[in-house]
């Protein structure tokens, strides 16, 4: 009995392979991997795509007027050398001329066309010179003027075509006072009147 109780206290005999216990102990337990704010950065910027800028529509629509338009006014420049200046004459030149004025009186524009009416046109190489009795009718046609300058020039095939005006207080006016004269005033703005008092043999004396 005595034999039985000693032997269960004896200390338990040693492994007796020590070499192999340490080698347990040491076997590596896995790498902790810690990751800084960094490399998260670093993380973050290769998942996120790069955004790509947007062109709003209205830019690209101001792009395209823009461009258009630098278009428009480059066909718009006209080398004025390079524009006809043919020669006309007197007669040609008063054909038209009148032309324009009845054209006027059908229009109903009776200022312009009285003044066309009153004055004498001359001709000075490709210059139209006429006069006018006062300021106030010089500054009226000078109102008008741009638009007659410019019929001219494309019906007589001359662009150095100009009209000077002159004031001149002397000259007398032609007033039409008796039917004959108001006659004559008419078919010098319209020659065909006289063909129409011919065809239907009106009688001028009552106009």
């Amino acid at each position: 009995m005595a034999t039985e109780l000693i032997d269960s206290i004896a200390p338990q005999k040693l492994d007796e392979n020590p070499k192999a216990v340490a080698e347990e102990k040491n076997v590596e337990e896995p790498e902790v991997v810690v990751i800084t704010e960094t490399a998260t950065a670093a993380v973050e910027n290769t998942t996120k795509p790069t955004p790509i800028k947007k062109v709003s529509a209205m830019s690209l629509s101001s792009i395209r007027s823009k461009k258009e338009l630098e278009a428009a006014l480059q066909k718009k420049v006209i080398n004025l050398e390079d524009l006809p200046t043919d020669d006309f004459t007197m007669d040609q030149m008063m054909e038209h001329w009148n032309y324009y004025a009845n054209r006027l009186n059908q229009s109903g524009l009776m200022l312009m066309c009285s003044l066309m009416g009153m004055c004498q046109p001359k001709l000075e190489g490709v210059a139209v010179a006429i006069e006018l009795p006062n300021e106030g009718s010089k500054l009226s046609f000078d109102e008008n003027k741009y638009d007659l300058v410019n019929f001219l020039r494309k019906r007589l095939n001359n662009y150095d075509l100009e009209i000077h005006i002159t004031v001149n207080e002397q000259i007398t006016i032609k007033r039409a006072f008796t039917p004959e004269d108001k006659y004559k005033h008419l078919n010098q703005i319209n020659p065909a009147l006289e063909m129409l008092v011919r065809t239907f043999e009106l009688d001028i004396t009552k106009m």
